[in-house]
């Protein structure tokens, strides 16, 4: 659990890129809930993205909110034990829609500068060996294998792939049961919807 000194050095740190599994039941796009309730923030899940998919709005913490498809993500956390998980993208500043572009934007110095920035932002969300990575795209997606070629070196936390939230196949029930399923949560669909409604 975080302390207020410790949660205001991460807002100044990772507030432009990064965002916390807490939403507002009446409006997905307030992250003002995340200070009210920094006291429920941890590190024994992290949720991992590949890049924002275009620039992100102020105040802190507005990545993973007000998105087409966040909705998805809040459905899957916001009433579970991943409440108050930390979510970040691998690659920070890098804003693109379009993954498949990624690959041409990405030069040696770029990653190893997103890695060494990741591996200090992992340090300073205070993760540990019981810490599990949830990476929010299937094993062989772009993500996964930069994530398992260049991020996953120093750690031998466990490891969960699962598609991405905007994977077009999956409905809002299919993708947050789905999730549920491959982590074990056990949770009512309707139920965790209805809140919002």
């Amino acid at each position: 659990m975080l302390n207020i000194v410790e949660y205001k050095q991460l807002v100044l740190k990772y507030g432009s890129h990064s965002s916390w599994a807490i939403w507002d039941y009446k409006k997905e796009s307030d992250a003002s809930i995340i200070g009210k309730n920094f006291n429920q923030l941890h590190s024994k899940f992290v949720l991992l993205a590949l890049n924002a998919s275009g620039s992100i709005a102020k105040p802190p913490w507005s990545n993973f909110r007000g998105g087409k498809h966040d909705r998805k993500l809040k459905y899957a956390c916001n009433d579970t034990q991943l409440r108050g998980s930390y979510i970040t993208d691998i690659f920070k500043d890098i804003p693109e829609p379009k993954s498949r572009k990624i690959k041409s934007l990405l030069t040696d110095e770029i990653i190893d500068k997103n890695v060494s920035l990741f591996n200090q932002e992992m340090r300073d969300i205070g993760i540990n060996e019981l810490t599990q990575f949830i990476v929010l795209g299937a094993p062989n997606s772009l993500l996964s294998k930069y994530f398992n070629n260049h991020f996953r070196q120093n750690y031998k936390n466990h490891i969960t792939y699962y598609y991405h939230y905007s994977y077009y196949r999956l409905t809002d029930r299919a993708w947050v049961e789905g999730f549920w399923k491959k982590l074990g949560i056990n949770q009512n669909f309707d139920l965790a919807i209805s809140k919002y409604t």
